[in-house]
């Protein structure tokens, strides 16, 4: 690549003798969603992206990936490159990706707000979800410092959905339609704990969620009837009852402890339990809380849709500020 001759847009660059790839090579700033226009609108037959960058602005990275996204390109780390902190939301937005170098995740930087904090959260997570990224996956992103990088092994872009095939990706990369055959087959029982497990965890960041989403959210995903805290009680009920905390507290922020969660499943349902760090606060009364809490749901998995029937938890720490 580096012999091939090339038009720059930089951080990007035109292949003249791959014609249908895009090179990232460098620093996301403000100016590189506009430069990744410029070389799509030279290059417009380009499917295929190919990455290496320690990262930059989180907000140009989503406006890149989304222009990946909406466009279905394919994204591609080679063995000695790296896309690591905004450059993994590009990556991540891929129809096809493979990550043969370093695909590195960490905590947004920044203010100390915490309505900041889950607004940015916010456009994370609903950005992510679209793009069909693991829960596991966001989960190491949310638990790893913002000075830190976290970044995955061989096993886990395997194991963790991170490669999969999609169309064109044959002519960057021909392994790329084997990828699937990468991920070890689990026993039906080891599925279901993964799926469960991945489900709760987005239901415990979901709690970050503005009202309307949150509401939204929980409205597919809580059965008819359920077992809440003690009482057995409708899933009209629920969404009242989590309505009413979401009002009382308009800022919130919660994330599981990934090492504390423990999964089990039978036949029909899944229980899954842990603990989680959790920020409320109401800034018309100014009043903030934080802590820690366990918490205990058993879902039914039953069907293309999974449901909580049960949840239960308890506060183990609270402070006040």
């Amino acid at each position: 690549m580096g012999h091939a001759q090339a038009q720059d847009f930089a951080p990007f660059f035109v292949l003249n003798d791959l014609p249908n790839v895009i090179v990232l090579d460098g620093e996301i700033d403000f100016r590189t969603p506009l430069a990744f226009r410029r070389a799509l609108t030279a290059n417009p037959q380009a499917h295929t992206v190919v990455l290496n960058s320690g990262g930059g602005s989180v907000q140009a990275g989503l406006l890149v990936a989304e222009e990946v996204y909406d466009r279905g390109m394919n994204t591609i780390i080679l063995p000695d490159f790296q896309c690591l902190s905004a450059c993994s939301f590009v990556f991540l937005a891929g129809q096809a990706r493979i990550a043969e170098g370093k695909l590195g995740v960490h905590q947004m930087s920044g203010s100390d707000d915490i309505e900041a904090a889950q607004l940015n959260l916010s456009d994370v997570l609903e950005t992510l979800a679209k793009y069909g990224v693991s829960q596991e996956v966001i989960t190491r992103m949310l638990r790893t410092k913002a000075e830190d990088m976290y970044v995955f092994t061989p096993q886990e872009v395997a194991s963790l959905g991170i490669t999969r095939a999609g169309k064109d990706s044959a002519q960057v990369a021909p392994s790329l339609p084997q990828a699937p055959s990468m991920v070890p087959s689990q026993p039906s029982s080891q599925q279901d704990e993964a799926k469960a497990k991945a489900f709760v965890l987005g239901l415990i960041l979901s709690g970050s969620l503005p009202t309307n989403d949150l509401i939204q959210l929980s409205q597919n995903a809580y059965a008819e009837s359920v077992q809440f805290y003690g009482k057995q009680i409708t899933r009209r009920e629920v969404l009242a009852d989590k309505k009413q905390y979401a009002d009382r507290w308009p800022v919130r922020v919660s994330s599981a402890r990934p090492n504390t969660i423990r999964t089990s499943c039978n036949v029909a349902t899944c229980r899954v339990t842990g603990i989680y760090d959790w920020q409320v606060s109401n800034p018309s009364t100014k009043k903030r809380l934080s802590g820690v809490a366990s918490f205990d749901y058993t879902v039914d998995m039953r069907g293309s849709g999974y449901r909580v029937v049960a949840e239960e938890g308890n506060v183990i720490e609270r402070h006040s500020r």
